[in-house]
């Protein structure tokens, strides 16, 4: 790490914190891992959602989905978590997967494949992905329900 002149303790402290922190995330998930987790905060969330699956995990983590539906085809989502840094990474991994699939082909994405798409994830924490895929197959059945499928042949 590398100290500026001018940098308060408590600032260093905190530099040092981060970058401990970085390294720990990057070993447990990988640099495409550690990147989903590092963008999350920056990505464009969906002000209006044509449909958002929610689940909630017997560990307490809640993942919910966001999608923008045009036609048959998903165009934009987003994700929110109020879980841990695997839950965080499974969701957004998740979001980005079903980003420009029909429905049909959103519902195929899996937990294999999003721990396939990270590359590198804590064993202990692969229910994360099981939970971020249940989240898309929840946002396309309710859509389903919504009447969805009906709107899209007209």
């Amino acid at each position: 790490m590398r100290q500026e002149p001018d940098q308060e303790p408590l600032d260093q402290v905190l530099a040092i914190f981060r970058e401990e922190q970085e390294a720990d995330l990057r070993d447990r998930f990988g640099e495409t891992g550690f990147a989903h987790w590092r963008d999350a905060p920056n990505r464009v969330r969906l002000e209006k959602p044509t449909v958002v699956g929610t689940v909630k995990g017997s560990c307490g983590d809640t993942i919910s989905i966001a999608m923008l539906i045009d036609g048959d085809t998903i165009v934009a989502t987003d994700f929110d978590t109020d879980g841990c840094a695997s839950s965080q990474i499974a969701a957004s991994v998740a979001a980005t997967l079903a980003k420009g699939k029909t429905l049909d082909d959103a519902v195929d994405i899996d937990d294999h494949a999003i721990l396939g798409a990270i590359g590198k994830f804590p064993e202990n924490d692969t229910h994360c992905a099981y939970l971020a895929a249940a989240a898309v197959r929840e946002a396309v059945h309710h859509w389903m329900i919504q009447g969805g499928v009906v709107e899209m042949g007209k």
